[in-house]
């Protein structure tokens, strides 16, 4: 952690801020190493204070070695209040996108000679290139993630619902130890894939058919992201072709990959593919995302992105087409950006035929 706070007061000298307060629990994980549910960070040039409840106190103490924790009580201004009071600064960075209102204008009133400087992706930045540590946790998510589906594999079959599918899939993710799905785990059969996000239904798994599952697992804080088109029984020749596009698109994207390119510059790769064939109307505006502590984070792998791919960055690729009515396909895998090109992180076979 310590090397995170000190890159945190690099960019704090570079914004002239003199504090850092932050509430989130994505950003006071990171700089912190806190996971409990309640917390607030105070940070200077010289100091690192951890405000928290009694529940959290020792857990705090434990987790965050390099923070004063500080524990408030029923109400937590006055204690934050007495933090700030013994500090001295006048500018102060808050979370513009994740503060309430409520605690914004209590803060604000009780400290009416700061200047509160309003922070929006700052810190999301600053979380882009993922250390040594934290890519190792993202590969064991991931590993929980490829085992659990090489399981859920041989369960799947013609007549279950996508229901079904998804409690299989969840139960096998908690047995290998996830600390919850990451997001709504999507299970799409045949023309419900064209929907990029639908809610498992009651929808029963057809012959000849697609069957799209998007899901991911969240362990120790990071997270994981996957999708495949599983083809059940034989697919007609023209749904196999948009599966054989999506998956060029994935293969070309993934070669591409390179430190300097920005996002746009990447979600074109793909997006040519779909151009070619009359079909990037199907296609979303973007092509990926950075992951870790949140399921969506920088780099924005999408149209107009300007951000510069860098060695460490870790984020999806995931082409797909949604044709309404007719058929959806989605390929994704995770990967992380080398000094060279990238590593492909999702070692579960792209093409799965039951």
């Amino acid at each position: 952690m310590i090397k995170r706070i000190e890159k945190l007061r690099r960019f704090m000298k570079v914004e002239g801020l003199d504090a850092l307060f932050i509430y989130s629990y994505e950003n006071r994980r990171y700089f912190s190493g806190f996971s409990g549910s309640n917390g607030y960070l105070l940070i200077t040039d010289s100091y690192c204070g951890l405000i928290t409840d009694q529940r959290y106190t020792e857990q705090a103490k434990e987790q965050s070695p390099s923070f004063e924790v500080v524990t408030h009580g029923i109400e937590p201004f006055k204690t934050i209040q007495e933090v700030f009071e013994g500090n001295v600064f006048s500018r102060i960075g808050f979370e513009s996108e994740s503060i309430s209102v409520h605690l914004f204008t209590t803060l604000s009133s009780m400290f009416t000679d700061c200047d509160w400087v309003p922070l929006t992706k700052e810190l999301l930045t600053l979380r882009s290139k993922k250390d040594p540590e934290e890519v190792e946790i993202i590969r064991k998510a991931i590993a929980i993630s490829d085992q659990s589906f090489k399981e859920l594999v041989p369960m799947i079959s013609p007549g279950m619902t996508e229901k079904e599918v998804a409690v299989e899939l969840e139960y096998l993710m908690g047995k290998h130890g996830h600390e919850g799905p990451a997001f709504g785990t999507i299970v799409a059969s045949d023309t419900r894939a064209a929907l990029p996000h639908a809610t498992p239904s009651i929808n029963k798994i057809k012959t000849d058919h697609f069957l799209l599952i998007d899901y991911g697992v969240k362990y120790m804080g990071y997270m994981s992201d996957m999708t495949r088109t599983l083809w059940i029984g034989s697919p007609s020749e023209e749904l196999k072709e948009y599966y054989y596009l999506t998956h060029d698109a994935l293969e070309k994207s993934i070669e591409a990959v390179k430190p300097g390119m920005t996002g746009h510059e990447l979600d074109t790769v793909a997006r040519q593919v779909f151009l070619r064939e009359g079909l990037e109307g199907y296609s979303l505006r973007g092509l990926g995302h950075g992951i870790g502590l949140q399921i969506h984070e920088n780099p924005r792998i999408v149209l107009n992105s300007n951000e510069v791919l860098e060695p460490g960055m870790v984020f999806t690729i995931e082409p797909g087409l949604y044709v309404p009515g007719k058929v959806g396909v989605r390929v994704e895998d995770i990967v992380l950006v080398t000094e060279s090109g990238c590593e492909i992180l999702t070692n579960t076979p792209r093409h799965i035929h039951i």
